[in-house]
């Protein structure tokens, strides 16, 4: 559905580029002409979505920084690395994130901050100076969060429910704060992804793709195409938003049967 060269010259940083959504996300950007550089805890898995870009046939640039996005030092520092080598961002995938799955009552205050800190905090640490250090001064740039649905309540998850909502609340202020700087902000909420990640659960994908009302999970292509669009010339009025691509769970009574 894209013109194979329309990020031709576009920077893309991709947080939690090593696997799932990430990986996907750095892949989809790479066949579309841009430069990549992922960040991530693990350098091994960054090394392989780099392996897959070379794979690609149309070279272009990517670049693996390890990093762990909750210290602001190390982000600093691998900002350094992302701009000496590139120059500037032009679109921020924000995709790291991750949680566990526990009543509300039995979550720690350490374990209710552990995933705030990586899912809310982080996001706006590396956004904020993604922003000031390249988007600003460039008068353009394109930043998309992924936050998760549906968007009721959800059993298991009070704490990453909490933060992914207040990521979607800093998304409606960056666009209003940030678009005279000709920057557009967005958030993408996915369903159930069929992921690595998901196959830790133990849940059966075919049972659990049963609840959704599309009849099956997504795949991490279908979410970063999405991402790509929102970036894209033809998704450039879209600011603010939060578009919720989750095949139909938000709006049927199917998300706790997901989560169950």
């Amino acid at each position: 559905m894209f013109r194979p060269d329309v990020f031709a010259g576009t920077t893309v940083l991709v947080t939690g580029g090593g696997s799932g959504i990430g990986q996907a996300t750095a892949l989809q950007f790479a066949r579309l002409g841009a430069r990549v550089a992922v960040i991530g805890r693990r350098q091994e898995p960054l090394d392989e979505t780099v392996a897959l870009i070379a794979e690609l046939g149309n070279a272009p640039s990517a670049l693996a920084v390890s990093c762990d996005i909750r210290e602001p030092e190390l982000v600093d520092a691998a900002l350094d690395v992302v701009l000496a080598e590139f120059g500037h961002i032009d679109v921020l995938v924000n995709n790291a994130g991750g949680q566990f799955i526990s009543p509300a009552e039995d979550i720690s205050h350490k374990g209710f901050r552990a995933v705030t800190r990586l899912n809310l905090d982080a996001t706006w640490y590396v956004t904020t100076q993604v922003v000031s250090r390249s988007m600003i001064e460039q008068k353009s740039g394109v930043i998309v969060s992924v936050t998760m649905t549906p968007r009721r309540g959800m059993p298991g998850m009070s704490h990453s429910s909490a933060a992914r909502a207040a990521v979607e609340s800093l998304t409606r202020t960056w666009a209003v704060e940030w678009g005279k700087y000709g920057i557009r902000t967005a958030a993408v909420a996915p369903g159930v992804v069929h992921t690595d990640a998901f196959e830790r659960y133990g849940i059966d994908p075919a049972v659990a793709g049963r609840a959704v009302p599309i009849g099956r999970l997504q795949s991490v292509d279908e979410v970063a195409s999405t991402i790509a669009f929102i970036a894209s010339p033809g998704g450039g009025y879209i600011t603010g938003a939060t578009i919720v691509v989750d095949g139909g769970v938000d709006v049927s009574s199917s998300g706790g049967a997901i989560q169950g």
